[in-house]
C-alpha cells in the first residue's frame, strides 16, 4: 500500500472515529461499486496487505470489524458505514447511504450529521 492511501484510510478512520480495517472494507466496497459478498472484500483487503492469499485469521479480524461496526453504530444510535442489505445471515456487504454520501460530499456531510 503506498503512503497517499495509507494516509487517506488514517484520516478517514479518524473523521468516523471507525477501526482502520472498517475504512479498508469501504475502501473496497467503493472499488466495487458499494456492495460486495464479504469474502470478495476480505480476499481483496489481504491481496493489497501481503499480495497472498488471505489467512483465516485476518478473515475473522475481517469479519469481526464489520460485525463490531454495525453493532457499535447501532447501540450508539449513530449512522453507520456499512449494513448488510439483505439482512441477518447474508454475506453480502454494503455501504449505507449515509456513507456513500459522505464519499461523494466530502466533510460537510459529517457538520449535518452532527447537528
Amino acid at each position: 500500500m503506498d503512503e497517499v492511501a495509507l494516509a487517506r484510510r488514517v484520516k478517514f478512520a479518524k473523521t468516523w472515529n471507525i477501526n482502520p480495517l472498517v475504512a479498508e472494507i469501504v475502501e473496497i466496497l467503493m472499488v466495487y461499486g458499494g456492495s460486495a459478498h464479504r469474502n470478495l472484500v476480505a480476499e481483496r483487503i489481504a491481496m493489497r496487505r501481503t499480495s497472498e492469499q488471505i489467512s483465516d485469521g485476518l478473515k475473522r479480524q475481517i469479519f469481526e470489524a464489520f460485525d463490531t461496526h454495525c453493532e457499535g453504530a447501532a447501540k450508539a444510535n449513530q449512522p453507520a458505514l456499512l449494513y448488510l442489505p439483505f439482512g441477518e445471515g447474508s454475506h453480502r456487504w454494503s455501504l449505507t447511504p449515509e456513507a456513500q454520501s459522505f464519499l461523494e460530499q466530502g466533510p460537510s456531510f459529517l457538520t449535518a450529521l452532527s447537528r
